[in-house]
């Protein structure tokens, strides 16, 4: 756990550093920069969502009629990794000759997830379930003035094609559906932006972040085998998937317009108006700030394997994951019991 700490706030610097830097620009530099990291963004997410529940056991058998019941309940934690190719783009463009290499695979973007699965009734079937969470005050980060949201759920149902009386080999198919939202976000002082020829955008003391959610429908193929005489399960499988995403940024603050002459506009709808010319088709105005996010709707293929450590009931999953489709890479540790 307290290692995990450490690659989430390892995380979190990577981000407000590229925060940090991208918000003393033009507001177009702006758009154009963070729009292609948030694009990224946005394709990554699903990959990052179907962390949890790859349980090494295919199949765990029924929970009527079957002595003992079958169930299990555990906690996963795992990191994907991002391209930090667009990050890093955007850093150069504002001056900044920080380079993010991430842990050579990418920018870490970590998970965690409390699970629990239990056996079906009669049919061979089991139905799981999960659940990650972080609280809205973290004292250090908040103490930084730096806000932190992560909320993961999911459930997938799961039938096994293999007949129980074959014991060594288990192999099931499933369908799953995972919902992330997340974002970190950073209090700065008063900025401006500049935009058009004739414009300039104010902002009193905002809260500047990165926000994003998806939602992620997949179909799943599993496998998995009990070596005899050694407490060992290899398993692997294929995950089909189609999300809807989108990640992009935020300015919480009181806007205000001022034009050439120093005349100060406040209505939300006239500064919408102005960026609307000024060719900002992908940004909101309202009283609350600006927000400009960014859609993607896509299928994904995963693969992904492993072994677990049998330790009588305790079963320890090692878990690498690979998406076909946007070459993420991502590894996952969980402990749970299981009967």
């Amino acid at each position: 756990m307290k290692k995990f700490g450490k690659i989430l706030f390892l995380s979190t610097m990577m981000f407000l550093l590229a925060v940090g830097s991208v918000f003393s620009a033009d507001l177009d530099k702006l758009q154009e920069n963070v729009g292609a990291f948030a694009e990224q963004m946005a394709k990554s997410l699903p990959f990052n969502s179907t962390m949890g529940l790859n349980w090494s056991s295919a199949y765990i058998g029924k929970v009527f009629p079957s002595i003992p019941p079958h169930f299990g309940v555990g906690a996963t934690f795992g990191l994907t990794f991002l391209d930090v190719g667009d990050m890093n783009k955007m850093l150069g463009m504002f001056g900044s000759g920080n380079d993010i290499g991430g842990l050579g695979l990418g920018l870490p973007l970590p998970g965690y997830t409390v699970e629990g699965r239990v056996g079906g009734i009669i049919l061979p079937f089991d139905v799981g379930f999960k659940i990650g969470a972080l609280p809205e005050a973290i004292p250090l980060l908040n103490a930084l003035g730096i806000g932190l949201e992560y909320m993961l759920v999911g459930g997938d149902i799961r039938y096994s094609i293999i007949p129980d009386k074959i014991p060594v080999i288990r192999a099931s198919v499933g369908l799953g559906i995972n919902r992330l939202n997340g974002g970190i976000s950073k209090s700065l002082p008063g900025q401006e932006f500049a935009f058009g020829e004739d414009f300039t955008l104010k902002v009193d003391d905002p809260t500047i972040g990165l926000r994003w959610k998806t939602t992620c429908f997949e179909l799943k193929a599993h496998a998995s085998a009990k070596i005899p005489l050694i407490p060992i399960t290899p398993y692997g499988g294929l995950g089909f998937s189609f999300a809807k995403s989108n990640a992009g940024y935020a300015i919480d603050s009181n806007i205000k317009m001022i034009d050439k002459d120093g005349a100060e506009v406040v209505n939300a709808k006239a500064i919408l108006e102005e960026l609307k010319k000024a060719g900002f088709s992908d940004i909101d105005v309202s009283s609350d700030g600006i927000e400009s996010m960014y859609d993607n709707n896509a299928w994904n293929l995963r693969v992904f394997g492993g072994v677990s450590f049998n330790l009588t009931k305790l079963y320890l999953d090692f878990t690498a994951m690979y998406n076909v489709f946007t070459s993420n890479s991502g590894f996952t540790f969980g402990a749970r019991f299981q009967l």
